[in-house]
């Protein structure tokens, strides 16, 4: 009996069977990675870029399905970029969503990243950082607030221009799972702004940078660990941060600051602090009138590491620091740097050759010197360091890259080293160019969020774009 197979059924049989060969082969290019539960698998991917995770698309049939179901991470330099990636994505809940918006996306305004951020594939967000531009005083977009109650790093930026904060949408706003906080280039008021850290119930880092409509930052945190804050430079006194205060902060170990009056009442674990200036008058119940120790009840001598933007004149404002904090071992310095301790007068002078303090005599092992252009002011305050740093490891200058050559660099050796009477005779000296981009005294955010790094002023030769 003969069996009429029709045109179509043997095509059907031909597509099976190709099918199942295709199986096949995509079995036995399996790895023992692609035998991982799909949930796993997810999670692989969600650790890659955007444009990393869809990639795997193309490994095997196993793993087509994966990235559009995946926790998103996405990093996108442009709105129609991350619309396309967003409009093509089913995943949840988000894993990491970093917007960059220049200022020749952003002709539609807040409203168009509003509506970006509120498809249902973002909900359960963990990370969120939107940088934009000329957004002159809008308001923020409402659907950051959307994800606080997930939430464990939030970052804000707006340069050049300021994102304001609404008192109707913040007063209620609480960041329960809230680790990692950066507000910079924002307008916000005071009372918003503390009460949000209020409701920031296991914050650890916290970086403000130029922002405006406080005049007082109080930190009152059980849990904070790393403080980065900085002022906007604004002529007018409206909303200008004038002074930060440190209530209670039981773990802060890290209190970077530039050009601030900084009261610390309380911070018992105190490990890092700079770029120190003439801007700080108290201490817990330190007091400095103009710059000159007036009480010393208690030493702090927590510190072990020290960053000062001072004026190599000054040298004896730079013992009254070392002084206060005794027990420093590594010291960071810009020396010449455009701020200088104004209040202080010139009286290097006066200063002995040979002194004996705490931190000199037993504990300073590191000196870095940044903005060294080896002038005699200069050369004179390193000779002093060398003269009476008795356990002195290593001396680290940082100069201009077209100076920083190896005539200059021996002949700086030689003016260091022609005193007989050096107390560290085994100090290790090297010389090293400075960033091109960011001054000195500058430090990047993302060093003072990294809690696992040891020295958040040991940054080399090269900057992070972004720096306090």
């Amino acid at each position: 009996m003969h069996v009429m197979i029709t045109r179509s059924k043997r095509r059907r049989r031909e597509d099976d069977e190709s099918h199942r060969q295709e199986e096949e082969e995509d079995a036995g290019r399996l790895d023992l990675i692609s035998r991982l539960p799909d949930d796993v698998l997810g999670d692989v991917i969600t650790l890659l870029p955007a444009a990393e995770g869809a990639r795997t698309q193309v490994l095997s049939r196993r793993w087509r399905p994966l990235w559009r179901s995946s926790p998103l991470n996405l990093e996108a330099k442009n709105l129609a970029a991350a619309q396309a990636i967003l409009g093509s994505h089913n995943g949840g809940p988000g894993r990491r969503f970093s917007l960059t918006c220049p200022g020749y996306y952003y002709a539609d305004g807040c409203p168009v990243i509003d509506d970006m951020l509120r498809p249902p594939g973002l909900d359960g967000l963990q990370e969120l950082c939107v940088s934009v531009k000329h957004a002159l005083w809008d308001p923020a977009p409402s659907s950051i607030l959307r994800f606080s109650p997930t939430l464990r790093v939030l970052s804000v930026s707006s340069h050049r221009t300021r994102l304001k904060f609404e008192a109707a949408a913040c007063c209620t706003l609480d960041f329960p799972r809230l680790e990692q906080l950066t507000l910079k280039g924002v307008s916000i008021s005071e009372s918003i702004l503390h009460g949000i850290l209020s409701r920031c119930l296991v914050l650890q880092s916290l970086v403000m940078q130029y922002n405006h409509g406080y005049r007082r930052l109080r930190i009152s945190s059980p849990t904070l660990r790393s403080l980065g804050v900085s002022d906007w430079v604004y002529r007018g006194k409206e909303g200008k941060l004038q002074e930060v205060i440190i209530e209670d902060a039981p773990l802060l170990e890290r209190l970077i600051q530039e050009g601030l009056q900084i009261r610390v009442v309380q911070a018992p674990k105190l490990k890092i602090t700079g770029y120190l200036a003439d801007g700080i008058s108290k201490f817990g119940t330190w007091v400095f009138k103009k710059m000159e120790l007036v009480t010393l009840p208690n030493a702090m001598r927590t510190v072990k590491i020290l960053a000062l933007d001072v004026s190599p004149h000054n040298l004896e404002v730079v013992i009254d620091f070392l002084t206060w904090f005794p027990c420093v071992e590594k010291l960071h310095m810009v020396l010449g740097h455009r701020k200088k301790l104004t209040n202080v007068q010139a009286k290097s002078m006066n200063v002995p050759r040979h002194v004996s303090l705490e931190c000199l005599d037993e504990h300073l092992k590191m000196l870095e010197v940044k903005g060294y252009r080896g002038n005699v002011p200069q050369v004179r305050f390193i000779e002093f360091i060398l003269s009476n740093a008795r356990v002195l490891e290593s001396l680290e200058f940082r100069t201009a890259r077209g100076r920083c050559g190896p005539k200059w660099i021996a002949s700086q050796r030689r003016k260091l080293l022609r005193r007989r009477a050096i107390a560290s005779r085994g100090a290790r000296f090297s010389f090293e160019p400075e960033s091109d981009h960011c001054p000195p005294s500058s430090v990047p955010i993302k060093h003072i969020h990294n809690l696992a790094l040891g020295d958040p002023f040991d940054i080399g030769p090269t900057h992070d774009d972004l720096s306090l």
